[in-house]
């Protein structure tokens, strides 16, 4: 993907932020538009916060082959647009350097790895957010029929 607009960079985001989730509203605020979708490298573990409202995921990284390949989206923002968007950012989120499946390396949210100590949920093998907010509320369905 090129940049279609002019001195903007690309944000990775893979959870509340994507197209369609809770936090869209604050990217379109802050001036971003969608570009397109990709997958970390195999070196993240991917977790659910669930303690956070709404729940966001969080992308840890390790070693590589430590994790899996994780869905996400990237975003074209200038600068100025991801700085505003740093002032919406609670701990244990920030923005960092991401490693991308097709050796890229972009601008995204990653998590502090306490986070992952404090009941979080490992949802890796799930590999997309989507997917697991999926499976959470075809559980939690299940649970209310019985």
């Amino acid at each position: 993907m090129t940049h279609s607009l002019p001195d903007t960079l690309l944000v990775a985001v893979c959870g509340a932020h994507m197209r369609g989730m809770p936090l869209e509203p604050q990217m379109k605020r802050c001036g971003a538009q969608f570009g397109a979708i990709a997958q970390t490298d195999d070196s993240y573990r991917f977790h659910a916060l669930v303690g956070m409202e709404p729940i966001r995921p969080g992308l840890i990284r390790g070693t590589p082959g430590s994790g899996a390949p994780i869905s996400l989206e990237l975003w074209e923002m200038t600068p100025a647009g991801l700085g505003q968007l740093l002032t919406m950012i609670d701990s244990p989120l920030g923005i960092g350097t991401l490693h991308l499946s097709d050796g890229r390396k972009v601008k995204g949210f990653i998590c502090e790895a306490i986070a992952a100590q404090d009941g979080s949920e490992d949802i890796t093998d799930l590999g997309d957010w989507r997917a697991y907010l999926a499976a959470r509320t075809e559980a939690q369905t299940t649970l209310k029929k019985d």
